[in-house]
């Protein structure tokens, strides 16, 4: 009850503080003129379910070792603050800090870029820290999203959100030139230190291409990893919360260590429906890994392909009122060869895949367009396990703070 208590106190201060903030979509948090630009964004949720959730492991999936923050009760959902800053009319930058649950802040976004004109378009060219560009959808999943939950898709290919260090080209299209659907074009070479990536692994490049219509967007991403030594912790029910990356240049307890390569693909689509304001948005994403798994009981050859996606159904009733449906499903098939074949793949988490769905409902209330109010139910599903949950949410996502010309 105290957790419930807490939760309407902040969304009574965050009602009052929204009022004094901006309207509208959120911008580039790097300003158009020279100066500095502000920003926050809050999201605090209210979860109610029989057991865990989100589930803290997927089964059958290979993935970087994490489990999953038990997010029943009061949580932290997702905060950020950003700062932007233009120096020149060529030259900008932002940093971004992260806060998810009871995790130490991290950065988001370190990223210096330059904007230059080419006729009707734009070159930007950035460097530094930032989430791979793979398309509003994608980059949105699980990121003040309008559901309360990581997309199954987003956590098995991508272990979340890919965030990398790296140099990226941006070409964006003008809406009045030749080829006007072709909108965006994105080309870079990442660290590839972050998962799907590892330790040792050489430069990956990426590339990402937006399509647009008046009433339909495409978008397009690929990539490929060459992670070495990529170490994650054993899945097993003694398994704790950790972001930390396992060294497997020593002892192999408690973890498991894939050497190879990894192809990671993401597409995504936005329909606008012609009738009653529905919008269909669907995602899918597609992990293909192919080399050496090995652990403390052997090595084995690994090929395997994650694969997954979800679609909304959305329905914006009256300008603050939004009803929404999703579904989503994500599914490893693995191949693991060699003497040692079942305990690595025991210990890599392999054994025991099954079908892995979620559905959920969402109705959201608008009472100002900085603050949002959302109630969400659904089930999910691992085999004939099911855990139905309920959650209230509390989104709090201005457009600007504070800003200073100069």
């Amino acid at each position: 009850m105290r957790h419930l208590e807490h939760t309407l106190i902040a969304m009574t201060l965050l009602a009052a503080a929204s009022s004094a903030c901006a309207h509208g979509g959120a911008p580039d948090v790097i300003p158009a003129d020279a100066g500095l630009r502000l920003n926050m964004a809050l999201a605090i949720s209210q979860a109610s379910a029989p057991d865990a959730w989100p589930a803290a492991r997927l089964p059958g999936i290979l993935g970087a070792g994490n489990t999953a923050v038990d997010r029943r009760g009061t949580a932290l959902e997702h905060a950020t603050a950003e700062l932007g800053v233009r120096l020149t009319p060529w030259l900008g930058g932002t940093l971004a800090l992260g806060w998810h649950d009871s995790d130490p802040a991290h950065v988001e976004a370190a990223w210096l870029r330059t904007d230059h004109e080419l006729g009707d378009d734009t070159v930007q060219l950035g460097a530094g820290r930032n989430r791979l560009p793979m398309g509003k959808l994608v980059e949105g999943g699980g990121h003040f999203d309008r559901f309360a939950a990581m997309p199954l898709a987003k956590r098995a290919v991508l272990d979340d959100d890919w965030i990398d260090d790296g140099v990226s080209l941006r070409w964006q299209r003008s809406h009045d030139a030749t080829w006007s659907w072709l909108q965006a074009v994105d080309i870079g070479l990442w660290r590839a230190q972050a998962f799907p990536g590892g330790a040792g692994a050489p430069m990956a490049p990426a590339i990402h291409i937006s399509l647009g219509w008046p009433a339909l967007s495409l978008d397009g991403f690929a990539s490929t990893v060459r992670p070495r030594q990529r170490g994650a912790h054993l899945q097993n029910a003694q398994a704790a919360h950790t972001h930390d990356k396992p060294d497997c240049q020593g002892s192999l307890t408690g973890i498991f260590c894939f050497d190879g390569r990894s192809d990671v693909l993401a597409g995504s689509a936005t329909w606008r429906l012609p009738f009653a304001g529905l919008q269909l948005e669907s995602a899918a994403l597609l992990r293909r890994d192919r080399g050496l798994l090995s652990s403390s009981n052997g090595e084995a050859t690994y090929s395997g392909t994650t694969a997954g996606g979800w679609t909304d159904l959305v329905w914006p009733v009256t300008p603050r009122i939004t009803l929404a449906l999703r579904r989503e499903s994500v599914r490893g098939v693995q191949d693991v060869q060699g003497s040692s074949a079942l305990p690595v793949a025991r210990d890599a988490g392999l054994t025991g895949s099954t079908r892995i769905w979620r559905a959920a409902a969402a109705a959201s209330y608008a009472p100002v367009n900085s603050l949002k109010l959302s109630l969400e139910a659904g089930t999910d599903r691992q085999g004939s396990t099911r855990n139905d949950f309920v959650v209230l949410r509390l989104l709090w996502l201005p457009d600007s703070l504070w800003g200073a010309s100069w």
